[in-house]
């Protein structure tokens, strides 16, 4: 499982890209998934060698603020 910073209506949530990202699409809410959490206490840490990007210097991580303030590091898409 993974977590994901998912814009929805302006404020970014993070949610997991399995139940709650499902509940989103079948009940055809817009949203914009931002990309995937990488580090974060409750979810782990993948900043580090365990992951390509992170090795090869090509990580496009990026710190966003959620709905409730909480800082996050995600990797963004595209």
């Amino acid at each position: 499982m993974r977590y994901l910073a998912v814009k929805i209506k302006g404020d970014v949530h993070v949610m997991n890209d399995q139940d709650e990202l499902g509940g989103l699409i079948d009940c055809d809410i817009p949203h914009q998934v931002l990309g995937e959490v990488c580090d974060d206490k409750e979810f782990g840490d993948r900043c580090t060698t365990d992951c390509q990007f992170f090795r090869s210097g090509t990580c496009r991580a990026e710190n966003v603020r959620d709905a409730f303030g909480q800082l996050w590091k995600v990797r963004l898409y595209g």
